[in-house]
C-alpha cells in the first residue's frame, strides 16, 4: 500500500501540465468530450487521431486561444491554470507552433521573433542589436544560417518553419507544442528539428506532439494518447504501440474491416 501510494506522488511529482474533463462546444458543435491527461517533464507526448478528433482544440486550450467549457480544470506546476489569451500561456512560458504559418511577411525574421514583445532600451527605442542577436543566436541552434534582417516574405516555406520554431524557443519555453512541425520540411530540416527536439527535453522541456506521420511519432514521442471525434480513447507509455493498433484506435473499427 505505501508502495502503492508512493508511486502516485511521483507521478503527479512528473507531471507539469494536468487537463482534466476538458470540453469544447462552438455553436452546437462538439468538439472535445471530457478530455484527461497530463504532460511530464522532460517527454515528448504525441497528440494522434484524424482530421477533426480534437487535437488541434485541445492544443488551442492549453495556448490560451479558447477557453474550455465550464467543469474543465488545468493545472500548471501544481498550481490553477485558465489563460485569457495568448500573451497569458507565453508569461508561463507555454508556446505554441502553429501548422498555418502566423508570420508577419513584410516584417524581418527577427521582427517575426519578437513580434507583440519586442525589446526596448531605457530610452523607450526598440533595442534591434538585442533582437537580431538572440533571433541569431536561436536560428543557430537550429542549424539555419539566415539573415536575421532579410523580410520573411522572401523565405521558402521550409525556412520560414524553422522561424516559427526559433520564435518559440526565444520565450525560453517549458511546454512546447508542435502541430505538424514537419509539414513543410524536408528530411534535413526534419532531422535537425529532432536532434532540437532530444537536446531541450534532457534540459527539462516538454513537448505536445501533434502529426498524422505515425513513423515521426514512433521515432521521437515518449508517450502517445489518441483521440477521436472529441474523446480520449487511451494513452499509451511508450511509442511502441503496433501501427494497427493506433490505426484501430483513431478509426474506432477494426483495421480488417478497412482493409480486409
Amino acid at each position: 500500500m505505501l508502495q502503492e501510494k508512493k508511486e502516485t506522488m511521483n507521478t503527479e511529482a512528473e507531471a507539469m501540465l494536468t487537463m482534466k474533463h476538458i470540453s469544447k462546444t462552438f455553436v452546437g458543435v462538439k468538439a472535445l468530450t471530457d478530455v484527461s491527461l497530463e504532460v511530464r517533464r522532460g517527454e515528448v507526448h504525441a497528440l494522434l487521431g484524424e482530421n477533426g478528433a480534437g487535437k488541434s482544440t485541445l492544443s488551442s486550450i492549453i495556448a490560451g486561444l479558447y477557453q474550455s467549457d465550464e467543469g474543465g480544470v488545468m493545472t500548471w506546476h501544481g498550481e490553477i491554470y485558465a489563460p485569457q489569451n495568448p500573451r497569458a500561456a507565453m508569461d508561463n512560458r507555454i508556446g505554441l507552433i502553429h501548422q498555418e504559418l502566423k508570420l508577419l511577411p513584410q516584417l524581418s525574421i527577427a521582427e517575426n521573433i519578437f513580434v507583440g514583445r519586442i525589446p526596448r532600451k531605457r530610452n523607450g527605442l526598440i533595442d534591434r542589436k538585442f533582437m537580431q542577436k538572440e533571433a541569431r543566436k536561436n536560428l543557430e541552434r537550429l542549424g539555419m544560417d539566415l539573415d536575421v534582417k532579410e523580410k520573411v516574405g522572401k523565405l521558402k516555406v521550409a525556412d520560414q518553419q524553422m522561424v516559427e520554431i526559433a520564435k518559440a524557443m526565444t520565450l525560453n519555453a517549458q511546454l512546447l507544442i508542435l502541430d505538424e512541425p514537419t509539414a513543410a520540411l524536408g528530411s534535413r530540416e526534419t532531422e535537425k528539428l529532432f536532434a532540437l527536439v532530444k537536446q531541450l527535453k534532457c534540459e527539462g522541456v516538454a513537448f505536445i506532439y501533434i502529426s498524422h506521420r505515425l513513423e515521426e511519432i514512433a521515432q521521437i514521442s515518449d508517450r502517445i494518447s489518441v483521440l477521436r471525434d472529441g474523446e480520449l480513447i487511451a494513452t499509451h507509455d511508450t511509442a511502441e504501440v503496433p501501427v494497427t493498433l493506433l490505426v484501430e484506435e483513431m478509426v474506432g473499427r477494426r483495421i480488417d474491416t478497412i482493409f480486409p
